[in-house]
């Protein structure tokens, strides 16, 4: 089931990167939703992948709802979500979950891709994909106690700023999903 929850976080992880014709196509030929589709029990309320229009609209409606474009947006990163050192909220990037990550990055020898906060969405999902992929149960507990808490935040923030259907369907399945596998390794 492992492998199973990896493959899970791993689509999602695809979900929050810039989009690409790849992706595109993905969405077009029912790979995402297949991966939906076959999920553990608990995510058979996961809704079907609303349609894309085409590569130009998914990218715009990218840049609108995590990259303030054109107004109000939400953050796909976590220090936005999280408190600082000093115990306050500044809803800014390269806070301490991205300190965190970038050590847990160092320690695997890899780099934080340079469009993206150490602390973005698809590199957490990444890495827990990971841990779960190498069996890591009680790491992966405590990575997701670490840095998952923040994602019902994410959710609401992306339900109040934006209209796109397929990044509303992305985030309540992420949150629905990171709940699911919660549930399954975290005590």
């Amino acid at each position: 089931m492992s492998t199973r929850h990896a493959e899970l976080y791993a689509a999602l992880a695809s979900c929050f990167q810039h989009p690409d014709e790849d992706f595109l196509a993905a969405i077009r030929d029912g790979t995402l939703e297949t991966t939906f589709g076959t999920g553990p029990t608990a995510l058979s309320t996961v809704e079907a992948v609303p349609p894309v229009e085409d590569l130009a609209t998914l990218r715009h409606e990218y840049l609108r709802t995590f990259e303030a474009f054109e107004g109000e947006y939400a953050p796909p990163a976590e220090s936005a979500y999280e408190q600082w050192w000093d115990g306050t909220e500044r809803g800014i990037l390269s806070g301490p979950p991205a300190s965190d990550m970038k050590g847990r990055y160092e320690a695997l020898e890899a780099e934080v891709p340079p469009e993206y906060p150490a602390d973005h969405i698809s590199l957490l999902l990444e890495y827990a994909s990971l841990l779960l992929d190498a069996e890591q149960y009680q790491e992966y507990a405590r990575f997701h106690g670490a840095h998952f808490d923040w994602i019902p935040a994410f959710r609401e923030r992306v339900e109040e700023t934006s209209d796109s259907a397929f990044y509303l369907w992305a985030v309540r399945t992420l949150d629905a999903v990171v709940d699911a596998v919660g549930e399954r390794y975290v005590d």
